[in-house]
């Protein structure tokens, strides 16, 4: 594979618009075909209850007929018939590989993949990470989970299959591990990091007080938690594709796999679609994994950019906003941990290296408790981020600054929100 070029999958990436929804309707075909053929109970229950045939479903254009499906769906599926539930496309005996969501949300399902789904995962991830600069021959130290989540599996095997070494670390769970992984890192200094949340920090603190210069001494460069960041990638979970979607060199949304999965953007309240650059949830239709899903609403916040990229991909771009459970209402707005985060980014007395913060979910004002440098003056720097939350979302809002080091860290997923 020439590491020159610009694409992983040329034809894919460039594929005209037409042909594309030509192809995502004769995938859709198929998995409507298996709904009643293999058949998938759940889904043909679910279709059957909203009155709908196999003859309904003609093209994309019916496929908003069928109603979205919910973690909450498939954790009863998995209760009334344990333990796999009646969603899967395949059968158990065909399946290589289980994993289990993190359940962040609720108690976690389980996951199932057959050879065919692992080779989809790993072809949307290797095209998703050349983006990102990855090529055969580099080396890449992640900090996924490994274990039951699968999310540590899924990712290394994506990137082997790049032809890059894999440097497994794992979160940096207790002082033996971070020593041992410090010492790898040490002695390969990877090309890149793939870290997340409180992780690139942790790691980073970890080597200096054994002596080491994190930049010099491990090639790891510590560059902030910017919100922005969080628009580089987008995922629809282990259970559908999970690597959706990354970002190119333009770095103005995340370009979707649209050959592997039809995503929506939807009005979590009214249900209708949303246009351009208008939040709504994230929903997402699998079209080539033997195990599969309809119409799965991630129930995340996600807005579109139907701009044609200057890169020439022709897939649209995504920018992922947050959960929908993270949404703060204040008086009549609703805001996410982004939008709060692009503020105190302006800020670089609580936001140097990283903002680390927490929202206390209240009705009434906006309440924001966030770490600072205690060299500046507390009272004066609490009325200024006051005054900018006011004049961004007009809302009331509560500042508590705190010590370094006085908000929760977290090892995979930071919580953002908390009740008051």
């Amino acid at each position: 594979m020439n590491a020159e070029r610009r694409y992983y999958d040329p034809d894919v990436q460039t594929m005209p618009l037409e042909r594309l929804r030509a192809l995502q309707a004769e995938r859709l075909a198929r998995q409507l075909d298996r709904v009643w053929s293999v058949p998938v109970p759940f889904f043909r229950r679910k279709l059957e209850a909203a009155g709908l045939r196999r003859a309904d479903l003609r093209g994309l254009g019916d496929l908003p007929l069928i109603p979205t499906t919910v973690k909450d769906d498939l954790r009863r599926s998995e209760e009334e018939h344990p333990p796999f539930g009646d969603y899967r496309g395949a059968p158990i005996e065909a399946c290589v590989r289980l994993g289990a969501s993190t359940g962040t949300s609720g108690r976690p399902t389980l996951i199932l993949w057959t050879p065919k789904d692992l080779a989809v995962d790993h072809a949307a991830s290797a095209r998703g990470r050349w983006r990102w600069g990855l090529r055969p021959g580099m080396s890449l130290a992640n900090a996924h989970p490994f274990g039951v989540n699968a999310g540590g599996w899924h990712f290394s095997h994506g990137v082997e299959m790049l032809g890059v070494l894999n440097v497994p670390s794992g979160p940096p769970l207790g002082e033996a591990h971070v020593r041992d992984v410090l010492e790898v890192w040490r002695r390969i200094r990877p090309d890149m990091y793939r870290l997340f949340g409180n992780v690139a920090r942790t790691y980073a603190d970890a080597a200096r007080a054994m002596g080491l210069d994190p930049e010099r001494d491990l090639n790891l460069r510590i560059t902030g938690d910017h919100p922005a960041e969080q628009y580089l990638m987008v995922s629809s979970g282990l259970e559908a594709l999970p690597l959706l979607g990354s970002a190119c060199e333009e770095r103005d949304g995340a370009h979707l796999a649209e050959d592997l999965a039809i995503v929506e953007v939807i009005d979590r309240r009214t249900a209708r679609p949303c246009g351009d650059g208008e939040r709504g949830n994230l929903v997402v239709t699998v079209l080539e994994k033997d195990n599969f899903l309809l119409r799965y609403d991630l129930e995340d916040l996600v807005r579109w950019n139907t701009k044609p990229c200057p890169c020439g991909e022709t897939h649209r771009r995504l920018f992922y906003e947050g959960r929908v459970r993270d949404v703060v209402r204040v008086g009549d707005r609703e805001l996410l941990p982004i939008d709060v985060a692009f503020v105190l980014y302006e800020f670089p007395e609580v936001s140097h290296p990283s903002a680390e913060y927490q929202i206390v979910r209240r009705a009434d004002v906006l309440r924001v408790r966030v770490e600072y440098d205690p060299a500046v003056d507390a009272g004066g720097l609490a009325r200024r981020l006051g005054e900018r939350f006011q004049e961004r979302f007009g809302v009331a809002a509560d500042v508590e600054l705190v010590p370094r080091g006085a908000v929760p860290r977290f090892a995979y997923k930071a919580a953002r929100v908390v009740d008051a």
